[in-house]
């Protein structure tokens, strides 16, 4: 008899530390998931700002290294040589051959200061694609006016070389951007 009260104490001291424990506990575990889901959306938000700001750095670095002052001929004529030398290496490394390139006449205006360019090249489909996506990514803001892709049938028939029919000749015209900035003369007449 002994034995079963004790027994019974014992199972209603371990039932009655059960239910206390659990409602002494139970509100923390919620707490904890709440906190936990909190980290996870904050931790989301930081990393979006960090992506955001990798990209504003970069189009920061963009901004600046095509910005200009409005009457600085010099830096302008930099940038063309420096576009130039660009321009030729990647066609290089996508083994086009250029067959002509000529910068036009700048072209001003109150924000801008447009830099042409003539080309006329040889390339396949496939190298012209990388050639226009190499531009896109380019560190200069470069606008492709137009381009005439020339591959008819007289290539057909005037060509034995399997291999030279999937050449074909592009001319396009693309336009270099630069910023202009306003001098700091300008600035202070306007104030």
């Amino acid at each position: 008899n002994r034995n079963y009260i004790f027994f019974a104490v014992v199972a209603i001291f371990i039932g009655g530390f059960l239910f206390f424990q659990d409602n002494k506990y139970d509100p923390l575990p919620g707490i904890i998931e709440q906190l936990e889901n909190d980290q996870a959306t904050y931790n989301e938000k930081l990393i979006t700002a960090q992506i955001l700001s990798e990209q504003l750095d970069q189009v920061y670095t963009i901004f600046e290294k095509n910005m200009a002052h409005k009457g600085d001929k010099s830096l302008k004529e930099v940038a063309s040589i420096d576009f130039l030398n660009d321009l030729t290496d990647l066609m290089d490394d996508l083994e086009i051959t250029v067959m002509h390139i000529e910068p036009g006449r700048i072209e001003e205006r109150k924000f801008y200061t447009y830099v042409p360019y003539d080309l006329e090249i040889k390339c396949t489909y496939e190298e012209f694609g990388k050639f226009v996506t190499a531009l896109e990514k380019s560190q200069r803001l470069i606008n492709i006016d137009n381009y005439s892709l020339n591959n008819g049938l007289e290539n057909l028939t005037l060509t034995k070389n399997p291999q030279e029919i999937m050449n074909l000749s592009v001319t396009m015209q693309l336009s270099t951007v630069t910023l202009n900035k306003r001098s700091s003369e300008s600035n202070e007449s306007k104030n």
